[in-house]
């Protein structure tokens, strides 16, 4: 039997690490963020259409799509915000279910599923565990400064649209808080590992 696990957390919670401490392992991941990171980078027609159908075709010049652009515009317009979630949702969940018949036919005993909507989007009944990191919001906009030079405009906007770490908490499996020293937070995720990779 595959054990299917998602990862999720606020943004700048430390999914990205827990992620990396997987892959070191060997283990089987896939990150959606990086898999939406595809889709922006290399865009195809149909998605360039759709884009300009609700209306975000400011975004697009000579077929590259600047992310910020989009950003802006959703934060202020919960329509074109739900039409374009509901548009990438589809195309990850159907490489997350390509993923998992894939691994499931060579036996991999364990899947991890980098989730940052999980709640967001209702997949708890899709995951045999969830893990959630738990991070102030001082510390995660700390991060995400430094690592993605995010605003603190921004990074409020965002939280408007994420679901609270107390929603996380009652409905993971498993919860990690990250506050510390990163060396700290590693050795959490390398016990949990230890309990689920074995």
């Amino acid at each position: 039997m595959t054990v299917v696990v998602g990862i999720t957390g606020g943004i700048g919670s430390g999914k990205s690490t827990f992620s990396g401490e997987v892959l070191k392992r060997g283990g089987k991941l896939l990150d959606s963020d990086k898999e939406v990171d595809v889709l922006y980078k290399n865009p195809k027609k149909e998605f360039i259409d759709y884009l300009k159908k609700i209306g975000l075709a400011k975004s697009i010049k000579n077929k590259q799509i600047n992310k910020k652009i989009i950003r802006d515009i959703i934060f202020d317009d919960k329509k074109v915000k739900l039409k374009l979630e509901k548009y990438i949702f589809k195309i990850i969940r159907k490489k997350r279910k390509i993923f998992i018949n894939k691994e499931k036919k060579i036996g991999t005993k364990t899947l991890f599923f980098d989730v940052p909507l999980l709640f967001e989007n209702n997949l708890k009944k899709d995951f045999d565990i969830i893990i959630s990191i738990i991070s102030t919001k001082k510390n995660r906009l700390k991060r995400l400064k430094f690592s993605k030079k995010i605003t603190k405009k921004t990074f409020k906007n965002i939280l408007t649209f994420q679901t609270s770490d107390v929603i996380r908490k009652s409905k993971s499996d498993i919860v990690i808080y990250n506050n510390g020293t990163l060396e700290d937070f590693i050795k959490k995720t390398k016990i949990v590992l230890d309990r689920i990779m074995g």
